[in-house]
């Protein structure tokens, strides 16, 4: 009985660690997606600079020389009176992959999404931005340590 309360308890410890490193990630470019119609382009702007702020805030340099791409990207539908709205956050960098002929490319190395339906977006998405940078901030953190 013990072993399989802790093979459980391993088993769920080991799925709650992301698959993500940021490890020597120092620069990063903001690039914004907005597909939707409840966010206008003076909205973005703000929001966008909200991010950098809060990026450089936590030591990261914007907009240097090969930096890596941190977007984000709001996408919606609008339900009748409800929206569905799928905001997500990545950062791209090219790579060099590990194969028999190595290939440069573009590669996802972080990943977040958050998946909200609400009757208010406006709002609820700007949480839902600022909730994911802080997560993403904190696992800057943890892997500049």
């Amino acid at each position: 009985m013990r072993t399989i309360l802790f093979i459980l308890l391993l088993s769920v410890s080991l799925s709650a660690a992301l698959p993500f490193t940021l490890e020597n990630l120092k620069n990063l470019r903001i690039y914004f997606i907005n597909k939707s119609d409840f966010i206008n382009k003076q909205q973005e702007a703000e929001l966008k600079e909200a991010i950098a702020k809060k990026l450089t805030a936590a030591g990261i340099v914007l907009n240097a020389t090969d930096s890596s791409t941190f977007m984000i990207k709001i996408e919606s539908v609008h339900i009748d009176t409800t929206y569905v709205v799928n905001v997500g956050i990545a950062v791209g960098e090219e790579i060099i992959t590990k194969r028999k002929d190595a290939v440069q490319t573009l590669a996802f190395t972080y990943h977040a999404n958050d998946f909200i339906d609400t009757k208010e977006p406006y709002i609820e998405t700007l949480e839902s931005v600022h909730y994911l940078v802080d997560d993403f901030i904190d696992l800057y953190n943890e892997d500049k340590e």
